[in-house]
């Protein structure tokens, strides 16, 4: 699908829900307010010409930058050319202190081996029978929130935090206790939260020695990080890696072409992997899409009335999820408006002449995810919450790389599946069972720390519902 010349936006109505968004500055800022600007927030110093246009080179970078938004060139970076453009030295300079090489940053022939080997641990029938302890731990959220009778609103976030770690916990961290769920929990959220100094810094072309304010906490969470999992692994593989949860099967998984195990440094690395997407992304949709229902209750009906259709009050089941089409398609817009991971990037492998513009060997071309979610030549009335988008007829009409919360291509996150089947079983356990609320003043301002937060939080008033 090509942009059109034709701007798809359409006049704001008063009648309909435009839930907070960033607003744009008019041309590309100069480097003395760039990095101010970047550091509060990287998706404020995105300029307005890439909401517009289906790549914008900002001239000041000299060529060595390009934001890349139109879907046919997307594509082309993520999976027609992508041996050209492999991943960008952000994601390693990011995430190497607290991932090594696992599967997120390594490439090549290293990368195709752990993709293969971890592959099987995601089998569709094996997720879909996690779905009741997906259910078991939204529930249990409900009866804190029925029990401990918060007054005004709770932070939804920090809940939503909570719940899709006890997730982890009780599907892929089977062996972790709660103190070292915890550990994992609070070095995650504190490391991400520093993490916008090296993005900037990378942009710039700055290199990892130069000193930056977060160095020195980064590296204490990323080391305290390791020492939680290094007894988590330590522990399974002590009992010969018996059990169903994650670290269990990645001690058992083989190269299905060589027959190879995974170094317990590996095993490390991936599960730290899966623990810091695994939770940070879910946690931030869902967050989201709870502020939306709040602020359209209509949606929030249609979730409920669906689930109760379908479920009525028993606990979800595998066989429900495919059903909620309703809460499926609320939870898609939400990612659209908000994506979990806002911003990905490629480097060029090599020179290049890439959509009319020559980049030399290095040069960086950054997916703006949340700019292509919201792009004006994209979407009618970008900025509209509004989930009828998603029907599965409309949905046919996209082109592939209009919508990527996962990504796209070879890289796509693996636990896709995971993610999306634990979002819509959490989703429609608590509308089902919660009225979520908030004031139509809250407009939290999303801020990307690799995830997307909402800035300040998200207080949302929840009232548990009479069975």
């Amino acid at each position: 699908m090509s942009i059109s010349t034709a701007d798809m936006s359409l006049p704001e109505d008063p009648a309909k829900l435009y839930p907070p968004t960033i607003v744009a500055p008019s041309a590309p800022l100069p480097l003395w307010r760039f990095l101010p600007v970047f550091l509060r927030n990287p998706l404020r110093a995105l300029p307005v010409q890439v909401y517009h246009e289906p790549m914008f080179v900002p001239p000041a970078m000299g060529g060595r930058l390009a934001w890349v938004t139109g879907p046919a060139l997307v594509e082309e970076i993520l999976l027609g050319n992508h041996e050209n453009f492999p991943k960008s030295p952000i994601e390693r300079r990011i995430f190497k202190p607290i991932l090594g090489d696992g599967i997120l940053i390594a490439e090549g022939a290293d990368w195709r081996w752990q993709r293969r080997t971890v592959a099987p641990v995601f089998r569709h029938g094996d997720l879909m029978a996690l779905v009741p302890r997906m259910s078991a731990a939204a529930m249990q959220t409900i009866e804190r929130w029925r029990t401990g009778k918060p007054v005004g609103n709770v932070r939804i976030d920090h809940d939503m935090t909570d719940l899709t770690f006890d997730v982890l916990q009780a599907t892929i961290f089977d062996g972790a206790t709660e103190a070292e769920a915890n550990q994992l929990k609070l070095h995650i959220g504190a490391y991400l939260e520093h993490t916008s100094w090296d993005i900037a810094y990378e942009i710039l072309g700055w290199p990892e020695w130069v000193w930056h304010p977060a160095r020195r906490p980064m590296l204490r969470h990323a080391e305290r990080l390791e020492q939680t999992m290094n007894g988590i692994v330590a522990r399974a593989r002590a009992v010969d890696w018996r059990g169903d949860g994650l670290t269990a099967r990645l001690g058992r998984a083989r190269d299905p072409e060589t027959g190879a195990a995974m170094a317990d440094g590996q095993i490390l690395n991936n599960l730290l992997t899966f623990a810091a997407a695994g939770h940070e992304t879910t946690a931030k949709a869902l967050t989201w899409c709870l502020y939306l229902l709040a602020r359209a209750p209509e949606w929030q009906a249609q979730v409920r009335q669906e689930v109760m259709r379908i479920a009525a009050h028993e606990p979800l089941r595998a066989e429900h999820v495919e059903q909620l089409q309703i809460t499926r398609m609320v939870l898609k817009e939400a990612m659209r408006l908000y994506p979990p991971a806002p911003v990905m990037g490629r480097k060029a492998r090599e020179a290049t002449t890439f959509g009319g513009h020559r980049f030399s060997a290095g040069s960086m071309l950054v997916i703006p995810i949340f700019a292509v979610h919201r792009h004006r030549k994209l979407w009618v009335d970008a900025d509209r919450f509004d989930p009828e988008r998603f029907t599965p007829e409309r949905s046919q009409s996209y082109a592939r790389t209009q919508f990527m919360p996962f990504g796209f291509g070879p890289r796509t996150c693996i636990g896709m599946s995971f993610a999306m089947i634990e979002a819509v079983v959490l989703l429609a356990t608590l509308v089902r069972d919660v009225a979520f609320s908030c004031d139509a003043s809250l407009a939290p301002e999303p801020v990307s720390r690799v995830t997307l937060r909402p800035k300040d939080g998200m207080p949302l008033a929840v009232r548990v519902l009479l069975r």
